[in-house]
C-alpha cells in the first residue's frame, strides 16, 4: 500500500499523525457548536481512511467524452464498456489483480480488477459522466470528488469548456483538487492551428474564470486504441498521433511516489478547507442573526432607558403642580397671620374651631380637591405610559419579526434547525409576553392599585397615622394642624399679657415657624412620592426586562460561543494551510 512500509518517512509519518489530530479537533469542537453535514463528516472520515489506500485517481467528464475509452487506451484492452450514450452507471473502481475479475459491492461501487502494472501503485475511478440526463449519476460523481488524489478532467475538443464543464470545475476546485484536463478526440481537428486554438480557449477560460492555469494534455483515445490493433510503422504513427505517451509519461513517471504521497495527503486538508469553509459560513450567517437580535435587545434596552428619562423629566413637572398648590396655601396662610395674630383678634385666638374653620375657609380652601385631581391626572399619566411603552414595545417586536423571518427564509438551510428554533422560539416568547401585556392591560384596575399604593405610601410619610385619608385630605390637615399649633401657642402667650409689645414680633416669628414646618412638609412629600414614583417606574421597566430576560440571556450566551466558534475555525484554517505547506515541501 502506499502509506505504509519505508515510504512512511519520518516527515510523511509526522504529518499524517497532525491531520489525524487535526480532524479530531475538527469533530471535537464544531460538532458541539453546528450541525455538521453528516456527508461531509463521512467523507472526511473516507478520505481518512483512504491514507492508508493506493493513490486515486479519478476520471471525470461529461458524458461521451470518452472517459470509458481514455482508461481504455491507458490499460491497452477494452476493459471498460464504450458507447455514444451513458454507459457507467456507477462508481467503478479498477484495481491491480492477476487476472481480470468483476465484482459488484454492497455501496453500489464496481470494483474491476485487471493485470496492469501501474495499478499496483495507482487506482483508477470511473464516474458517472457529469452533466447527463440521470442526474443520480452526476451525483454520484461529485460526492466522490472530495476523496480523489488527483482528478483528470475528460473533455472533448468538439465541445471544450462548456457551462455545465465549467460549473463543474469550480465545485472541484473549492475541494482544493489538483485538477488535469485531459482534451480528448484530438483526431477530429484537421490542423495543428485549430489544436492551438481550442487549447488557448480551454487554458483562457480556466484561468480568467476559475482563477487556475490548468495542465492539459491532447489525446486521441480513438489512435490510440487504433495503435493498440494495428503493428509496425503505422501503431508507432497512431500512437504518436494520440498524444497518449505525454499522459503516461506524466501519470506513471512525474506523478512519483513522493508526488503521490504529497497529493493523498492533500486530499484530508482541502477536505478540512472545505468544511470549514462551510462551517464559518454557517457560523457567519449566525453571527448575523445573533447581531440583529444583539440589537433588538440593545433598542428595547435603550427605549427602556429613554422611557425612563421621559417619565422622571415629566414626573418633576407633574410634582412641581402640587408643590405649586402648597405654596399657594402657604402665601395664604401668611396672610391668614397677619389678619388673624393681632390684639384686635384675641378673643378669637381663644376659640380654636373657630380659628380652624377659618383658616380652612381662607388657607384650604378647594386645595384638597385640587391636589386629589393633580395626584389623580398623575397616577393617570403613568398608567397611561406603561401601557403605551407596552404597544410600542409590541409593534417593534412584530416589524422585527417580519424582517427576521424573510432573512431565515433566505439563509434557509445555513442555519443549523435547533440554534434557530430556539432564537424564534424565544423572539416569538418576548412578542406574545407584549402582546398579552397590551390585550390585557386594565388602565382602572392598574390605577387603582398604583393609587392606593401611591396614597398609602406618601400619606403615611406626610401625616404619621393618616389611615385611609386622600392625599389632599391629609396635607391640608398637616397645614391645619401646623397653623393651629402656632396659634394656640400666641394665644396663651396673649392671655398672659405680654402681648401688648411683642404681638408683631410673634406674628412675624409664627409665620417663620409655620413656613419652616410647610417647607418641612412639602420636602417629605417630594420625598415620598419621588420614592414611590421610582419604585413604581422601576416595576414596570423590571417587568419588560423580565420578559426579554430569557431572549437576552439566550442571544448573549450564543454570541460568546459563536466568537468561541469563529476563534476554533481560524485556529483550524491556519493549521490547515499551514500543514498543506509543510506536504507541499515534502522531498523525495
Amino acid at each position: 500500500m502506499l502509506m505504509t512500509g519505508s515510504v512512511l518517512q519520518e516527515q510523511q509519518r509526522d504529518l499524517l499523525q497532525q491531520e489525524r489530530a487535526l480532524v479530531s479537533e475538527l469533530h471535537t469542537h464544531l460538532a458541539q457548536f453546528v450541525e455538521i453535514d453528516p456527508a461531509r463528516v463521512k467523507t472526511l472520515q473516507q478520505v481518512m481512511t483512504a491514507l492508508d489506500e493506493l493513490f486515486l485517481l479519478v476520471i471525470v467528464g461529461e458524458f461521451n467524452a470518452g472517459k470509458s475509452a481514455t482508461i481504455n487506451a491507458l490499460l491497452r484492452a477494452q476493459v471498460m464498456q464504450e458507447g455514444v450514450i451513458p454507459t457507467t452507471h456507477a462508481i467503478t473502481m479498477l484495481r491491480y489483480s492477476t487476472q481480470e475479475a468483476h465484482k459488484q459491492r454492497g455501496d453500489g461501487t464496481l470494483d474491476i480488477g485487471y493485470p496492469a502494472t501501474f495499478l499496483r501503485d495507482i487506482t483508477i475511478v470511473d464516474t458517472p459522466g457529469v452533466n447527463a440526463v440521470l442526474r443520480e449519476h452526476q451525483q454520484l460523481t461529485e460526492d466522490f470528488i472530495p476523496r480523489s488524489d488527483l482528478v483528470l478532467f475528460i473533455a472533448s475538443v468538439d465541445r471544450p469548456f462548456t457551462e455545465s464543464e465549467r460549473a463543474f470545475l469550480e465545485r472541484m476546485r473549492t475541494w482544493g483538487k489538483k485538477i488535469v484536463i485531459v482534451l480528448n478526440k484530438t483526431d477530429l481537428l484537421r490542423t495543428p492551428q485549430a489544436l492551438q486554438e481550442v487549447l488557448g480557449f480551454v487554458s483562457n477560460n480556466c484561468k480568467s474564470l476559475l482563477g487556475f492555469t490548468p495542465q492539459i494534455f491532447p489525446v486521441s483515445a480513438q489512435n490510440a486504441q487504433q495503435a493498440q490493433q494495428s503493428s509496425g510503422p503505422e501503431a508507432t504513427s497512431l500512437w504518436e498521433q494520440s498524444g497518449f505517451a505525454p499522459l503516461e509519461h506524466f501519470l506513471f513517471y512525474t506523478l512519483d511516489e513522493v508526488e503521490r504521497i504529497r497529493l493523498k495527503l492533500l486530499t484530508p486538508l482541502g477536505v478540512m478547507q472545505r468544511l470549514l469553509t462551510e462551517t464559518r459560513g454557517v457560523v457567519g450567517q449566525r453571527a448575523n442573526l445573533l447581531a440583529e437580535d444583539a440589537r433588538t435587545i440593545t433598542t428595547i434596552e435603550n427605549q427602556l432607558q429613554l422611557h425612563r428619562e421621559d417619565m422622571e423629566i415629566n414626573f418633576e413637572h407633574r410634582l412641581g403642580e402640587i408643590e405649586n398648590i402648597i405654596l399657594e396655601m402657604r402665601e395664604r396662610g401668611d396672610r391668614f397671620f397677619d389678619e388673624t395674630i393681632r390684639l384686635g383678634r384675641i378673643f378669637d385666638l381663644l376659640h380654636p374651631e373657630r380659628i380652624k374653620n377659618e383658616f380652612q375657609a381662607k388657607v384650604a380652601g378647594d386645595s384638597e380637591r385640587r391636589i386629589d385631581a393633580t395626584v389623580q391626572n398623575l397616577i393617570d399619566w403613568l398608567v397611561e405610559q406603561e401601557q403605551r411603552f407596552w404597544q410600542d414595545v409590541m409593534e417593534y417586536l412584530d416589524r422585527r419579526k417580519e424582517v427576521s423571518a424573510r432573512r431565515e427564509t433566505a439563509m434557509m438551510g445555513s442555519v443549523d434547525r435547533q440554534f434557530d428554533y430556539n432564537r424564534r422560539t424565544l423572539l416569538q416568547e418576548v412578542a406574545r409576553t407584549a402582546h398579552s401585556v397590551v390585550s390585557t392591560y386594565d388602565r382602572d384596575t392598574e390605577a387603582s392599585e398604583l393609587s392606593s399604593g401611591l396614597r398609602n405610601s406618601v400619606v403615611q410619610a406626610v401625616v404619621v397615622g393618616g389611615g385611609g385619608i386622600g392625599l389632599g385630605a391629609a396635607i391640608v390637615a398637616a397645614t391645619t394642624v401646623a397653623a393651629l399649633d402656632i396659634t394656640g401657642v400666641l394665644a396663651g402667650i396673649l392671655l398672659l399679657g405680654v402681648g401688648f409689645y411683642i404681638v408683631p414680633a410673634k406674628r412675624k416669628s409664627a409665620k417663620r415657624d409655620f413656613n419652616l414646618k410647610m417647607d418641612e412638609l412639602r420636602a417629605r412629600l417630594h420625598q415620598a412620592m419621588g420614592e414611590q414614583f421610582q419604585k413604581e417606574l422601576t416595576n414596570s421597566s423590571r417587568r419588560v426586562i423580565d420578559a426579554i430576560a430569557p431572549y437576552t440571556r439566550f442571544v448573549r450566551g450564543e454570541q460568546d460561543r459563536t466568537e468561541s466558534a469563529l476563534t476554533h475555525i481560524s485556529h483550524m484554517e491556519s493549521e490547515t494551510q499551514r500543514l498543506g505547506d509543510e506536504v507541499k515541501s515534502l522531498q523525495g
